[in-house]
């Protein structure tokens, strides 16, 4: 197994980015931040950013959006289900990954959004 860590160790967070086990590569919760924090315009924005953050980590790997298979999504409202969806499937197309979506009471940085991400090489 092989840990990724690039932004956790610029950012200093306690985890790890990725956790390379071979065939799959298990991805630490995304949520909408850039260089400059957390994005502003909430799902929509938050949402368009975490899939340009999985992209950056994809092109590490030589890898695309084809090989996400898993998405656990984390919504803070889920009133925004729809707006959430609509760009989740600018990014990913059939046969979609599977997928939870829950509810949450609150995520960090005051995020609406954060997702998990499980990928086959």
């Amino acid at each position: 197994m092989k840990f990724k860590t690039v932004i956790s160790d610029v950012k200093n967070t306690p985890y790890s980015d990725a956790l390379d086990m071979g065939n799959l590569i298990q991805f630490s919760g995304m949520m909408g931040l850039d260089d400059n924090g957390l994005v502003k315009g909430g799902v929509i924005a938050e949402t368009r950013q975490i899939f340009k953050n999985l992209k950056q980590n994809l092109d590490f790997y030589q890898l695309n959006y084809s090989n996400v298979v898993k998405a656990l999504v984390m919504l803070k409202n889920m009133g925004e289900f729809q707006d959430f969806n609509a760009v989740y499937l600018e990014h990913l197309s059939k046969p979609y990954p599977v997928r939870s979506t829950f509810g949450v009471a609150d995520l960090a940085f005051g995020a609406c959004v954060e997702i998990e991400f499980l990928v086959s090489k």
